[in-house]
């Protein structure tokens, strides 16, 4: 028997369902796009993406946004896939957090 993935809520209680009305930040557009672009072109799939966000531990899961797995889970596929560095990702990540140039909501 499989364990219960993270994404896997069916049956569960639930509260509210969140009603977030706010315009897109730069970044998560751009995300958004990027990803759009790599599926296009065969370098990501939409199921190898969303196993890298079925497999996020699942406080990490609950204590993100919904652009934020999605940004996690393309990081971790492309570095999986060679596309990025590892290393070279990390630091140039804390060179921009460092810098306080990326957006904080």
């Amino acid at each position: 028997m499989v364990d219960k993935l993270v994404t896997d809520i069916g049956g569960e209680p639930a509260g509210a369902v969140p009603q977030e009305d706010r315009d897109q930040l730069f970044w998560e557009k751009q995300m958004i796009a990027a990803f759009n672009l790599l599926q296009v072109k065969g370098v990501v799939v939409t199921d190898e993406f969303r196993r890298t966000v079925e497999e996020m531990p699942a406080e990490y899961y609950a204590n993100s946004t919904f652009y934020g797995r999605r940004l996690d889970g393309m990081i971790r596929l492309l570095i999986e896939k060679g596309v990025l560095d590892a290393d070279t990702f990390d630091k140039r990540a804390q060179e921009i957090l460092a810098a306080g140039t990326r957006d904080h909501v």
